[in-house]
């Protein structure tokens, strides 16, 4: 339960309120008030959340935080800062560090970070309560709104952190100060803004920064730029090339599983788990929950057990049948390397299903600055490489994707919109097939879902 005590600790300002006043939770959507709750007024380019303080307290909310008291409010209601989104995050920092007991693992790297976040949540669910980043709310304000969902009881959360330039990492590390961090990958993410591989590197091991032995970091053993992290917390390394910590050493696809095999030397067993997931790159996700679970004392057998009965965040490898057809849908967001991932992928589910043809449709990938033409241009060479029997692509950067595809290969069918998209995907698939869905969120390449299948569009 948050209180007007805390609200002083954490903000330092005067306000009227009482120190024993409780309140039911903390929102900053005036749609969202519930009795007794305390809003934050959020201030950004498109919104003010001050035009409706009056209204979050007529509904019901107990007190407001404002940077000014707007017009016709009780001023005695408000709790005036410097800065509300500052404030909300001292609100949640606060809270989180009177939670004693209570153990913070953050997750950051270019891609995959909502996977090995459900997969860590998973298995640390077989021995402790334990809360997370829910959906995609990994910014300077999805991370607050989570901290402010742990309760009395909970034992562990586990927290993304997002970041678009250098610096941010380390503010949200002091929002959640966290006991213990886990590093991805290094991709080419957000290269427009960064510039450089170095830079999302050195933007992504801040995380690390001020830890200590008593601390734990589990780094990407595989990845050049993240297994030479200097840290002062104690390394656990995970991976399937490297000789890592904990390591995977029989991959084997099953359907629409992957089954594998990892050796660790934090608690030297051996175990086998069943993923319900398909992809050496959520291997790589799982392996990263494995040394977490083994370094917090997790039983292996509990280990495999929460990975077996692991339930992904929606839109990341999604796998939805329509009749005879298969759709992956992991249409969340794209960069080049998660877009590699998804065409070996797709690759892997054709072969194994022993029929049915790969279609690919993809979209531009966001934010690649300088580097957009080569990276969509690589997508295009990797379609031919991972064996991708048609493609429709979209969007004005994915026509180098089309034109490398074309040059090695691959049938291409490249629309000007998604709607087009749609009314060639229709036409194109048949029984059996494998669609693949991906490009970054802006494309709404996910919406292909509901104009093509559900619709029963497709001649399937």
């Amino acid at each position: 339960m948050l209180d007007a005590a805390l609200l002083k600790r954490a903000l330092q300002v005067p306000m009227a309120l009482e120190d024993g006043e409780e309140f039911t939770d903390v929102v900053t959507d005036s749609r969202a008030i519930v009795p007794g709750c305390l809003f934050v007024a959020l201030k950004g380019e498109k919104f003010d959340g001050h035009r409706f303080v009056a209204q979050a307290l007529e509904d019901g909310a107990r007190a407001a935080v404002v940077s000014e008291v707007p017009e016709g409010v009780a001023a005695d209601r408000c709790v005036v800062v410097p800065d509300t989104l500052t404030a909300y995050q001292q609100i949640a920092s606060r809270y989180r560090l009177d939670k004693k007991g209570l153990t913070v693992i953050a997750i950051t790297g270019s891609n995959g970070k909502t996977s090995t976040k459900d997969c860590i949540a998973a298995v640390l669910g077989e021995k402790y309560r334990v809360i997370k980043t829910q959906a995609n709310f990994n910014n300077e304000i999805g991370l607050p709104k989570t901290l402010l969902t742990i309760r009395e009881d909970t034992e562990m959360a586990v927290v993304e952190m997002g970041m678009r330039g250098l610096g941010q990492i380390r503010a949200m590390k002091h929002v959640a100060y966290p006991d213990a961090a886990v590093i991805t990958n290094v991709g080419d993410t957000h290269l427009e803004l960064l510039g450089s591989l170095e830079n999302i590197a050195k933007a992504k091991s801040e995380i690390l920064e001020d830890f200590t032995p008593k601390n734990h970091a589990f780094l990407n053993g595989d990845d050049p730029r993240v297994s030479v992290m200097e840290t002062g917390a104690a390394v656990h390394t995970y991976g399937i090339d490297s000789d890592a910590d904990v390591k995977a050493v029989e991959i084997s696809a099953d359907g629409l599983r992957t089954v594998f095999t990892y050796r660790s030397r934090i608690t030297g067993a051996t175990q086998k788990v069943q993923l319900p997931l398909i992809g050496r790159h959520n291997v790589m996700n799982a392996l990263a929950a494995v040394a977490v679970g083994e370094v917090y004392g997790v039983p292996d057998a509990a280990i495999a057990r929460g990975l077996e009965n692991l339930k992904m965040t929606g839109m990341r490898q999604e796998i939805l049948h329509f009749g005879p057809v298969t759709v992956i849908n992991d249409a969340y967001n794209a960069s080049p390397a998660s877009m590699e991932a998804a065409l070996r992928t797709l690759g892997d589910v054709v072969k194994s299903q022993g029929k049915g043809r790969a279609i690919a449709v993809l979209a531009d990938m966001l934010e690649l600055g300088a580097h957009s033409q080569s990276g969509h241009a690589q997508v295009g060479t990797w379609c031919s490489q991972y064996g991708v029997t048609e493609l429709v692509c979209y969007g004005p950067e994915s026509r180098f994707m089309a034109e490398a595809a074309q040059k090695a290969g691959v049938p291409v069918h490249y629309a000007q919109d998604r709607g087009e998209a749609a009314r060639v995907l229709a036409r194109l698939v048949r029984p059996d097939d494998v669609v693949l869905l991906k490009g970054s969120h802006g494309m709404e390449v996910f919406k292909l879902i509901d104009e093509v299948f559900r619709k029963g569009d497709a001649a399937c």
